[in-house]
């Protein structure tokens, strides 16, 4: 069971809501944490091992930073990183991340950075065995995010009373992410596994490029639209989630992009690395070693894989190659600056996509018209013409224009109504195409 599911929409968490504003506001709290815990094992397969190890390690973590500010702080910090980090070390290196935990990677993170601001002295520890364990499994932003930063999640309210205003708000982002997630990205998937199916060697220049570019929106889309379903299911909830994706494809740089891209695991990692390595507060050459660590642990977070060190160590080039000189260039040409970012990040996103390091090869040769030969040389003027809507539809929610729309209409009943015809298009995909998971569950 996902967001995506008409299971949850129609089932679970109707059901959830109206009990959560029925019992009052005392007994929300283990409420929400009992049905966090049935979410994550429905959404688990009912793999109530992982069930196990989740519940297990949120009990154990509130024990060490219950004590961290005792004397023998440093050595429970280092114990509960190098805990956290052997059961992600465990699940990704030896087991290989095939039988990695839903949502494993993000909680973890999570668990890590309230031990660090503890330990720092920015939040005081936790005192309350329930409200620590419901900041931690809290459904909406289990499985994938996003990341508080500990201070705001400490900040999160115990109980809340019903509202009118978060439960319209957050069935608009409900909804709007599920069209984004069930209608776009997942057709988008369509087109990009035609190349998959014709095999790489076999399609034309125009089609790998219209490929990668399908990828591209559908990735996007895909994680945009559950933040966005995380963000409006919390709402409804009494919860202000942050947003993890600030318009990304409008940056400038590939610096810039990451900054909007995934927001919440950026600051993380700026939080808790790169500052504390020191930033950019010891000259150019510390500051340039201190963005390559952070890279390696990006990848290293995503997967053991060679593809996602070969992506990590390709985004951290390019931005390093920004600091150093090209960012004064692109701060002078918006039309370049812009092409240079989508061209980049096109290219990025190929050992994500593509994965096995031969098919790499030709994939990428393909691109620029080697490794093989077309079958049929025109095969993109098809897919143009089977999915000209799609993706036409597909940029528009890319840029920032549909969002200054949204802004002006949301508080009208213009609003509402595109609200509920969203709804119900997204009920007739759901229930005539096969679910697709989000993609980034395999993180």
């Amino acid at each position: 069971m996902q967001f995506n599911s008409i299971e949850f929409l129609f089932c679970y968490f109707p059901l959830f809501l109206i009990i959560y504003y029925c019992v009052g506001m005392r007994l929300q709290m283990p409420l929400l944490i009992a049905a966090s815990f049935g979410f994550y094992a429905l959404a688990s397969g009912g793999n109530y091992w992982w069930v196990g190890l989740l519940a297990a390690t949120a009990v154990l973590t509130f024990l060490i930073q219950r004590f961290l500010l005792g004397k023998p702080r440093t050595f429970l910090l280092t114990s509960g990183l190098v805990l956290l980090a052997g059961i992600l070390g465990f699940l990704k290196v030896w087991r290989g991340g095939v039988f990695l935990p839903a949502g494993a990677s993000f909680y973890l993170f999570q668990i890590a950075a309230v031990l660090i601001d503890v330990y720092r002295g920015k939040i005081p520890p936790y005192r309350n065995v329930l409200l620590y364990t419901r900041d931690i499994v809290m459904f909406p932003k289990l499985l994938s995010g996003p990341l508080m930063r500990p201070d705001a999640l400490q900040a999160m309210p115990r109980g809340v009373k019903l509202s009118g205003s978060n439960l319209r708000e957050g069935l608009h982002s409900l909804i709007i992410g599920l069209f984004l997630k069930v209608v776009l990205a997942n057709n988008l998937g369509g087109l990009w596994a035609q190349p998959a199916v014709i095999g790489y060697a076999y399609i034309s220049t125009p089609a790998a490029w219209l490929a990668i570019v399908a990828f591209t929106m559908q990735l996007y889309l895909d994680f945009y639209g559950y933040s966005l379903m995380a963000v409006g299911i919390g709402k409804m909830l009494g919860f202000d989630l942050p947003e993890n994706f600030l318009q990304p494809y409008s940056a400038r740089s590939v610096g810039e992009f990451y900054r909007r891209w995934h927001a919440t695991l950026g600051a993380w990692f700026k939080d808790n690395v790169y500052i504390p390595l020191g930033g950019n507060r010891k000259g150019m050459v510390r500051t340039l070693l201190n963005m390559a660590v952070v890279w390696l642990f990006t990848g290293l977070w995503h997967g053991v894989g060679g593809n996602y060190l070969m992506w990590a160590g390709f985004l951290c080039l390019l931005i390093i190659n920004e600091r150093l000189w090209l960012g004064n260039i692109l701060e002078r040409s918006r039309v370049f600056s812009h092409i240079y970012v989508v061209l980049m990040i096109l290219i990025s996103w190929i050992p994500f996509a593509v994965g096995e390091w031969d098919q790499m090869v030709v994939f990428c040769g393909r691109l620029i018209g080697l490794c093989g030969r077309a079958v049929n040389p025109l095969e993109y003027v098809q897919w143009l013409r089977m999915y000209a809507v799609l993706l036409c539809g597909s940029v528009a929610m890319m840029t920032p224009v549909p969002s200054m729309i949204w802004k002006k209409i949301r508080s009208t009943l213009l609003a509402d109504f595109l609200v509920v015809v969203l709804f119900w298009v997204v009920v007739y995909y759901l229930s005539t195409a096969q679910q697709n998971p989000f993609m980034y569950f395999q993180f």
